[in-house]
């Protein structure tokens, strides 16, 4: 089985045991109908409960010259019984009598005359519809759950046989409870420092070094200075540092003091930061000169720890803590109420996450890694922690190279990079700095965060055949569950996450929390004693919205409803077919688009807004009412953006705000997105005035945004976002510029200026004479 389903995908013979047709007749018999109603009732059940929430799927189903597609109107309701079923279609003759078919299905099930065997054919190339081998096997097992016991609900009847069911539970999901010994984050490194005191544990891009006895002493004497401050566990700690030596350090001393530490990225507006410290109610809160300004007062103590005098005079002896493994850290993240809300994590799972991997695709002795990310992104806990347990020299990203995949590609490279992790949308420009000059020693490339597009096996095999690459899935509220190193020949219609973890059980389920069968898609739920998120730090309502009894674990145990819709395949592994709520990613970052309108919403001059993820990659789109009798032209989109800016992060704001009188409904009453998309375009367009350029160095320009960006005509009053720019491209056109014209722009007139004002920063540097 593929990914997606081919246009003739089909499957059968699938015999129906005899004693079920018996019963099936005899039930028909009773109430009065042919044996065809009866079996077009399962299929209407099925049509129903197989296609993922709102999905309009009909079937057809025939037998010889009795023909239905379903469902249709006047069906009965699957939470009545079967019997009742055949009586009330014997009280309607529309629905006793055969029903010539014309609408389109998807899906075909033909039934024998005898009704002993059936088969089915899809015809549909969506990703996110079942299997016909799925539709072929529920079907079946329907059809004997509602012979067997009749009088029941239709709804209660499960669709997946005990054999199905043993092999999801157990064969697709062997789970091992890891045992974790360690008290701290801390304690791995600790013994690795014991062991490799004299290798590099720390360089920055500088070329300072920092040994693991130096890093472990550094931190030891930095702890104990907290631990003076009345940093113990169950107490927080905010950290707000540039990426550095220094914050290395920083974050390493909280996790030996036993206390929670809070992440504060210093590029988040300063409101964000101010939101996120009144949440958490740190003790103490350490920055550095950079970052100090970006800190309101409170009841917390700020204390600078930038330099190496940090914690000077005290021990250097690890700190001893008395209580078991605490809380790591709280992570913030995108909220569907308009604020970011802080996901907990345990220590005990998170190790248990960074010893799985290590298993999966282990770091050795004097091996280099790269830690680039944000300290509020779950991936720098891999980043920071998991080399530094195993001897691996780990290279500081300077603060804003992250952003830069060819500079994190000629990192990788300079340095002897052995893995990287790498959002999918990094992964082209990374690719293209790769096929210059390849790397030996990279050996493996992790790529999370979002889906990946089938062209990137192909391209990675082609660049870096020695190194492998895995796609991997896992939310915040439980790191890293499945993981799957991808074979460019077999990945089909889409690159599968793989198998979950060893500390992690992942099933796919309906709305009522029943399995559903193989190949059918379904919402993904997370459990495990060990691993999961204690849930969301002060939100209680939320947590018990995403965090679930497990009605397939050990008493007492939870599950997480991730809102992905996911399926396993036949061969066992799982695809990610996308989202079943609005969630959405943006370079790996998870938004959610009821924040961003929670935030634009509370501008005075809004009564209303839409926001909308759209075009590859994704931007945001906010379409916005006027509030009151106010008029759309008189809505000013420059300062509700202004606005935005002072509380949502970069990845959050949106690219374009778009006034309108009001928001357009389908018929369903839902916000017509395609009739926004329309309105915008349109608007763009009409705003867009092509002005010709006024010399050489513009008409070079020109006709490089035109090369990257694969649109014409460019105006020299264009803004690179506005014509279809952005980040991963910027970097594509500084190449050319380079390249033609033998000057680099300024990279934020690059980003916010016209094409003239880019020309005119050039002007200021170099005068380039453009090449014929």
């Amino acid at each position: 089985m593929t990914g997606l389903l081919s246009r003739t995908d089909c499957i059968g013979p699938v015999t129906v045991p005899a004693d079920v047709t018996r019963t099936l007749h005899s039930l028909s018999t009773a109430a009065g109908v042919d044996d065809f109603v009866a079996l077009s009732i399962c299929a209407g059940v099925l049509a129903e409960r197989l296609p993922r929430p709102g999905t309009d799927l009909r079937v057809r189903v025939t037998r010889q010259e009795l023909d239905a597609v379903l469902p249709r109107s006047g069906a009965p309701d699957p939470a009545m019984s079967f019997r009742d079923a055949l009586r009330q279609a014997a009280r309607s003759e529309a629905a006793a009598t055969a029903e010539t078919g014309d609408a389109p299905a998807a899906v075909t099930i033909l039934i024998s005359r005898d009704g002993r065997n059936l088969y089915v054919e899809s015809m549909t190339d969506s990703s996110d519809v079942p299997s016909t081998e799925a539709w072929a096997q529920a079907f079946l097992q329907l059809l004997i759950g509602m012979t067997d016991d009749p009088d029941a609900p239709m709804l209660s009847h499960p669709l997946v046989g005990p054999e199905e069911r043993e092999r999801i539970r157990q064969g697709l999901n062997p789970y091992r409870d890891p045992k974790i010994r360690y008290r701290t984050m801390a304690a791995p490194f600790e013994e690795q420092a014991e062991c490799t005191p004299d290798l590099v544990a720390l360089q920055d891009e500088d070329g300072t070094t920092v040994t693991y006895r130096e890093l472990n002493e550094r931190a030891n004497r930095l702890a104990h200075h907290l631990r003076g401050l009345g940093a113990l566990p169950g107490t927080r700690i905010g950290i707000c540092l540039q990426r550095g030596i220094h914050q290395v350090v920083a974050i390493y001393a909280a996790v030996k003091t036993g206390a929670t530490y809070v992440p504060l990225d210093a590029d988040l507006p300063d409101q964000r930061i101010a939101l996120i410290l009144a949440d958490s109610e740190p003790g103490l809160v350490l920055t550095d000169a950079v970052c100090r300004d970006h800190l309101p007062e409170g009841p917390w103590e700020i204390h600078d720890v930038g330099t190496e005098q940090a914690g000077s005079g005290q021990p250097v002896t690890n700190p001893v803590l008395d209580d078991g493994p605490g809380l790591v850290h709280i992570l913030y993240t995108s909220g569907t109420t308009g604020r970011p809300k802080g996901v907990v994590s345990r220590t005990a799972g998170t190790l248990a996450n960074l010893f799985w991997m290590q298993r999966q695709y282990p770091f050795h002795a004097a091996e280099t890694a790269l830690f680039k990310a944000s300290p509020g992104f779950d991936i720098s806990i891999w980043e920071l922690f998991w080399p530094l347990y195993h001897g691996a020299r780990l290279v500081i990203c300077r603060p804003g190279g992250e952003r830069d995949p060819r500079h994190l590609a000629r990192l990788a490279r300079d340095h002897g990079v052995s893995q990287i992790f790498l959002v999918p949308t990094m992964m082209t420009a990374f690719l293209e700095e790769m096929s210059q000059a390849g790397s030996e020693a990279l050996r493996w490339v992790v790529c999370g965060g979002e889906p990946m597009s089938p062209r990137i096996p192909e391209a990675f095999a082609a660049v870096l055949p020695g190194s492998s690459l895995v796609n991997a899935f896992g939310p915040t509220e439980a790191g890293p569950v499945t993981d799957n190193i991808v074979d460019p020949d077999s990945t089909g219609g889409s690159v599968p996450v793989g198998r979950p973890a060893d500390n992690f059980r992942l099933t796919v389920l309906d709305a009522n929390l029943d399995l559903v069968p193989i190949g059918t898609p379904g919402e993904a739920y997370i459990s495990g004693q060990v691993g999961l998120s204690d849930g969301y730090w002060r939100q209680p309502a939320q947590t018990a919205e995403r965090f679930v009894a497990d009605p397939y674990g050990p008493p007492g145990s939870r599950m997480y409803r991730t809102g992905d819709l996911c399926r396993y395949r036949a061969d066992g592994t799982l695809e990610h077919l996308g989202r079943i709520d609005r969630q959405v990613k943006i370079r790996g970052l998870r938004i959610e688009p009821g924040e961003v309108e929670s935030v634009l919403a509370a501008h005075p001059a809004v009564g209303d807004c839409a926001v909308i993820a759209h075009g590859q990659p994704l931007r945001l789109l906010a379409f916005v009412v006027p509030a009151g009798q106010g008029s759309a032209t008189d809505l000013d989109p420059a300062a509700v953006l202004e606005h935005a800016a002072g509380l949502l992060p970069a990845q959050m704001r949106p690219d374009r705000v778009v006034p309108v009188d009001y928001l357009p409904a389908t018929v369903n009453g839902k916000i017509d997105q395609g009739e926004l998309i329309r309105i915008w375009q349109e608007l763009a367009e009409r705003e867009r005035p092509v002005e010709p350029p006024a010399d050489a160095l513009e008409a070079a320009l020109v006709q490089i945004y035109q090369r990257v960006l694969g649109r014409s005509p460019i105006s020299v009053l264009d803004t690179f976002l506005q014509v279809g720019g952005h980040s991963l491209l910027t970097f594509r056109l500084l190449d050319e510029c380079k390249a033609t014209l033998r000057a680099e722009p300024d990279m934020t007139q690059l980003l916010h200026g016209t094409l003239r004002d880019v020309a005119e920063t050039i002007r200021k540097t170099t005068i380039p004479s453009p090449r014929d």
